[in-house]
């Protein structure tokens, strides 16, 4: 997995990213950095204790403290995530102190050591062990399975197994070899996103298009607020979870076939 403040520094070609998606001092990477990698499993993480977002808390100087990770883990919980927390080699007998001192259950770890040993320590789900590699990256080890991050072995992918929000809504999609069409519902939020749940074999997307206000389905001359159609002549190739983000969007469009029944998630 690699990660960087600045999403442009990544291969496009990874198949797993983590990027920031709050801010305290830098900007958070935008809708353009995650849409770099349309074939990755995303990693979203927050710097502030505040935020009830995203998958990981990063815990280190400038960023959340290690008293405040409680906190932000029982809020993530209450939401429906199964977060994790990021700290230091170092620093990480402190966080788990303030865990039992607040009488909250540990959360999954991904522990930072730069000692070029991808080996993840006992009890932590990923390694950060190569920090700022040229031209400013970081790279880690992550374990096969990371929870609440993949979907839970033997599944299908499903969101069901991560945990439904409130504002969630799901379409189940049939497979269809040829063309297939989803329309999806959103709230017109800031963090609208829609996500793609493969099946046991890839999607293939055709073109994700999303709408504002006066879209009527079917007319593609108003309302628009972008698309993500797929590079080059071919289908874009889902092969694990994938987001797509529409920010103000009230209404969402997919073109897809797929071999296997899959899920289409829509949320804020």
């Amino acid at each position: 997995m690699y990660d960087a403040v600045t999403a442009a520094n990544i291969p496009g070609d990874a198949l797993m990213v983590a990027g920031y998606i709050d801010r305290i001092v830098l900007a958070p990477w935008t809708d353009a950095d995650w849409m770099r990698f349309p074939r990755a499993v995303k990693v979203e993480i927050v710097k502030k204790a505040s935020s009830n977002r995203g998958h990981v808390l990063d815990v280190e100087p400038g960023d959340a403290r290690p008293d405040e990770a409680p906190g932000w883990v029982r809020m993530r919980r209450a939401a429906g995530a199964d977060p994790t927390v990021y700290c230091s080699w170092s620093a990480w007998p402190t966080v788990r102190a303030a865990f039992a001192a607040a009488g909250v259950a540990e959360p999954h770890w991904w522990i930072a050591r730069y000692d070029n040993d991808p080996t993840i320590p006992a009890g932590a789900v990923a390694k950060q062990y190569r920090g700022d590699v040229a031209p400013g990256f970081d790279v880690s080890a992550v374990a096969d399975y990371w929870p609440g991050v993949d979907p839970a072995p033997g599944g299908n992918g499903s969101p069901t197994e991560q945990g439904e929000d409130e504002d969630m809504m799901r379409v189940d999609c049939k497979a269809i070899p040829s063309n297939g069409f989803a329309t999806l519902d959103l709230a017109g939020g800031d963090d609208a996103r829609i996500t793609i749940y493969p099946g046991r074999q890839p999607v293939w997307i055709g073109d994700v298009f999303w709408w504002g206000e006066g879209h009527v389905p079917g007319d593609n001359t108003t309302g628009g607020l972008g698309n993500n159609p797929s590079p080059g002549p071919d289908a874009l190739r889902v092969s694990a979870i994938t987001t797509f983000r529409c920010p103000k969007a009230l209404l969402a469009e997919v073109n897809f076939s797929s071999n296997t029944d899959f899920h289409i998630v829509a949320r804020g």
